[in-house]
């Protein structure tokens, strides 16, 4: 009898039984890695597998280079209003960013964006911050959502997350989002025609390729007239400016890039864009711009600019340095201008959305041409990166 209890205690030939201690502290490193086992398989899901679209187009994976049918197929035209619309691709979002001022004169700026990345979970992805010229106070939001939230649109989006609304098509926007101590609600009209950026001598007016990173169709509403409220601190003001819109959409790893990124409205009423991407090794990429006047836009090649930074600035938080205080010269159109940040601080600290940092923010044109604008800095090193010679995934 008293054996029978035993074997009952500690199960047959005095093995520990699942569950007690004694079975964990013998079984203790296979089930650990067990655990991590899960958790990596959760993180791949989550972050890194993608799988191929639902409209057959192929997939590009962190990692990996574009598949040779992605080579061989017939870029699309693009389509609008039609391609204001959500696509069935790996990476998509639509994009606000501009100045805006009160009645007596006070200034603001801003940018807001939804990101839509597809794959092994599809997620969604709000960015906002808000900058107050007189205080240089800048408030920031963001927020993660699976899915999509998105009404089915034809030719247009119109998504709506808690706080967080943008929706277009075509000339008509409108965009809110809310934070703590600020709100902001505007709506924007377009009058002149969409740019649909293009590299010279491409064939595709406004795709881009990014070499191993995939490809990307990018088209702007560079200077939308724009009026709403903006309320600090519970105070209401109503504000007007002009907001310059992007979309991008495609089969692309914007992971895979770094990038400088300038968005300017000149005084004399020209859209100037410049884009530089690298590989994450600062090895070239793509060097292009567009420059818009009266309705008319030219492409420009690598050879038709020039830029140079000619200071810096380290972020406290993560100790990454972004170039800083920029001439871009564009001798054919007689600019030299000078491209100043607002403030300094405006590094954007996406790490629990999107898993990096960048610097988004406003900047101030002087030299040949005066105005305002839009900088963004992404893909540099943080300290971690630095100290392991690797980006993060």
């Amino acid at each position: 009898m008293e054996n029978n209890n035993y074997r009952r205690r500690h199960g047959a030939r005095g093995k520990a039984r699942p569950g007690s201690a004694r079975w964990f502290r013998r079984y203790r490193g296979l089930v650990i890695a067990g655990w991590m086992v899960a958790l990596l398989v959760v993180l791949w899901v989550l972050f890194v597998r993608v799988d191929k679209p639902s409209n057959g187009l192929p997939a590009i994976s962190l990692g990996s280079e574009p598949p040779a049918a992605a080579a061989s197929a017939t870029p699309q035209p693009v389509k609008l209003p039609t391609d204001d619309a959500l696509h069935e691709q790996l990476t998509e979002w639509w994009y606000y960013s501009g100045h805006l001022q009160t009645e007596s004169g006070e200034r603001y700026s801003f940018h807001m964006a939804a990101f839509v990345r597809r794959g092994g979970l599809t997620h969604t992805v709000f960015h906002g911050s808000l900058l107050d010229h007189q205080s240089e106070k800048l408030y920031t939001e963001q927020a993660r959502t699976a899915g999509v939230p998105a009404d089915t649109q034809r030719d247009g989006f119109a998504f709506s997350y808690g706080e967080w609304q943008l929706r277009g098509s075509g000339a008509q926007h409108a965009a809110k989002m809310a934070g703590k101590d600020f709100r902001l609600d505007v709506q924007m009209n377009d009058s002149q025609p969409p740019v649909l950026h293009q590299v010279p001598g491409t064939p595709v007016a406004g795709l881009l390729d990014f070499g191993a990173a995939g490809k990307s169709y990018y088209t702007s509403r560079p200077r939308m007239s724009a009026q709403g409220t903006l309320s600090i601190g519970g105070t209401a003001k109503t504000v007007r400016g002009e907001i310059w819109f992007d979309h991008q959409w495609g089969d692309f790893e914007a992971a895979k890039l770094r990038w400088n990124w300038f968005a300017l409205q000149l005084a004399d009423g020209a859209d100037l864009m410049i884009f530089e991407l690298f590989d994450r090794q600062g090895g070239p990429v793509l060097r292009m711009g567009t420059y818009a006047k009266e309705g008319k836009a030219e492409g420009l090649a690598s050879s038709d600019f020039a830029t140079n930074a000619r200071g810096s600035w380290k972020s406290p938080s993560t100790a990454t340095v972004y170039p800083m205080d920029w001439t871009i010269s564009i001798p054919a159109k007689g600019l030299n201008l000078k491209v100043d940040p607002v403030i300094r601080w405006s590094q954007f600290n996406a790490l629990t959305t999107t898993m990096n940092v960048y610097w988004e923010g406003a900047v101030k044109v002087s030299g040949s041409h005066t105005g305002v604008g839009f900088m963004e800095l992404s893909g540099y090193q943080t300290a971690r990166e630095a100290d392991t010679g690797k980006p993060k995934p």
